[in-house]
């Protein structure tokens, strides 16, 4: 258990301080974050519309944002460069592994929203999922994964890296719903609002990015035995 703990300090470590050293190149990424919370908290509000043609415009407008997010990342964790020059090419880089990949995500959300059961154990079912699925952007522009494969690899990840991975993840889920769903910002701090979270957002992503690289590189025992 100690090895444990001291291996949670040492990845962590690592990734904080490989995500703040690239903190000068990702003005691209925030870019990118900041219309991500812009569009994040419009439909939190209700403001884009409803009904199955509201919710299918939502879920391609997410997924075109989502490819932008994946090629941003991509840039500045695995290549540590800003993604000036390959940001146009988010949507074709990225599209389909995109579209086939939250096609599922959004199913089985769908699925949790209708089962008959007690408010409170759909939202703690909505947590776990998105808990399990919080490895899933990675899984895709790191490894190349999509489809339901991507959401098997990311929940299969996230158990296998509980310690390492999962409590800060959780930690960036309770977060970015807190800030996404909090309707009583006044109008007025409303642009301060939008900036925070597009920040924490994207501070959250790099970091986790961080840690994916580091954790999926190397397994526990590989890590143990560099340690010494």
């Amino acid at each position: 258990m100690n090895d444990k703990f001291q291996d949670f300090l040492e990845i962590t470590r690592k990734a904080f301080k490989e995500s703040f050293s690239k903190i000068n190149k990702i003005y691209i990424g925030f870019f990118v974050f900041l219309i991500r919370a812009i569009f994040m908290n419009s439909r939190a509000l209700s403001m884009m519309g409803g009904g199955f043609v509201g919710g299918l415009i939502n879920y391609f407008i997410e997924v075109a944002i989502l490819c932008f997010v994946a090629q941003s990342m991509r840039s500045v964790v695995v290549y540590g460069n800003t993604g000036k020059k390959s940001i146009s090419n988010s949507i074709n880089n990225y599209w389909q592994a995109m579209l086939s990949t939250f096609f599922y995500f959004y199913l089985i959300e769908m699925i949790i929203n209708f089962l008959p059961v007690y408010s409170d154990m759909r939202v703690f079912l909505y947590v776990a999922f998105n808990f399990l699925m919080s490895a899933l952007l990675e899984e895709v522009y790191m490894n190349g994964n999509a489809g339901f494969d991507a959401l098997k690899k990311s929940a299969k990840f996230v158990c296998d890296n509980f310690l390492t991975y999962g409590i800060f993840s959780l930690i960036c889920l309770i977060v970015i719903t807190k800030l996404t769903f909090n309707g009583s910002i006044e109008f007025t701090s409303k642009a301060l609002y939008i900036l925070l979270i597009a920040a924490v957002d994207l501070i959250f992503y790099l970091v986790r990015g961080h840690l994916f690289k580091y954790l999926n590189k190397h397994s526990y025992r590989q890590r143990k035995f560099m340690r010494g």
